[in-house]
């Protein structure tokens, strides 16, 4: 489990958040990204599958009553080629998002217990451990780790 106050507090003493969340595992990199989801109201499933045609799994569904999240997390190392493996990552999350929606637009229970209404906004997200060249690609917004809390007390903006 991630202690998001044991980050906060070796933030606040001066050690760089990348350097932080690089130790951590994919599982605890989902998590911390989740609880920054639930630190601003959202309500949030871990590795949410579902089943069109075939089966899927998000990472991350985060949700209040205006937006649902379909997040994604990549937890990538520095290196060459990211820009590339971004807009492919994008391509699935496009995909993941339209099936999520086939799903909900079937499944009643679902539907409800999401709090899903006409108005509600779905927002296809990938969060990345360092700041990439992206921040958007096709109507998915690419948000470091280190910048998400400010991305959601700021949403507006983007959206």
């Amino acid at each position: 489990m991630v202690d998001i106050e044991e980050i906060k507090n070796r933030i606040l003493s001066g050690e760089e958040i990348e350097n932080i969340v690089e130790e951590i595992g994919w599982k605890q990199f989902e998590e911390l990204v989740a609880e920054i989801f639930k630190k601003h109201d959202f309500l949030t499933f871990h590795n949410f599958r579902f089943k069109t045609d075939r089966r899927f799994e998000v990472d991350i569904l985060a949700f209040d009553k205006n937006y649902v999240f379909v997040i994604d997390c990549k937890q990538w190392s520095r290196g060459r080629y990211k820009k590339t493996g971004l807009k492919y990552a994008v391509e699935g999350q496009k995909y993941r998002l339209e099936e999520l929606k086939n799903f909900l637009k079937d499944n009643p229970i679902a539907k409800s217990k999401l709090k899903i209404t006409e108005k509600t906004k779905f927002i296809p997200l990938i969060v990345t451990l360092f700041e990439e060249d992206l921040l958007k690609h096709e109507d998915t917004i690419i948000v470091p780790v280190w910048k998400l809390n400010q991305f959601l007390l700021t949403l507006s903006e983007y959206i």
